[in-house]
């Protein structure tokens, strides 16, 4: 098993909204040690809830820098939030058009399996309801 210490802290920004809406699209900025459940929070899949500004919108991960402690991250993540608020947007898409120069290619294999994840966890948790809701029901039948 791994240690929890020795996990990175990833500072990540996510897109916001439906994709025709391009660059007018708002930018959300945060930081985990989970990255893979703070996604599934944002989107909707796990039992705490993800920031209200992703909640029950679209999202893809555009950006992710990784820091070796929560204090790194933290200050990343401040900095990311707190530029001055006339350039703190054209700051961010610049970021990500840099990192997607870089690693667009590994970004959208991972948006493609993150999707496909999120896809089968919500067919999954919809069909297990359904089955919950008829053992109930044979149930309470089965008790009268």
């Amino acid at each position: 098993m791994i240690s929890v210490r020795f996990l990175p802290f990833w500072v990540y920004m996510l897109f916001v909204g439906n994709r025709s809406h391009g660059t007018n699209r708002k930018i959300y900025t945060g930081y985990t040690h989970h990255l893979v459940s703070r996604i599934a929070q944002h989107s909707g899949l796990a039992q705490t809830k993800g920031a209200r500004l992703t909640r029950k919108q679209p999202i893809e991960l555009v950006y992710l820098e990784q820091y070796p402690t929560r204090k790194k991250a933290m200050q990343r993540e401040w900095q990311l939030k707190h530029e001055s608020p006339f350039n703190q947007k054209k700051y961010k898409l610049k970021l990500i058009e840099e990192f997607h120069s870089k690693y667009g290619h590994l970004i959208h294999g991972l948006n493609n399996k993150l999707a496909e994840h999120f896809e089968f966890l919500a067919t999954f948790t919809k069909a297990m309801k359904g089955v919950e809701k008829k053992l109930i029901t044979k149930l309470k039948t089965s008790s009268s």
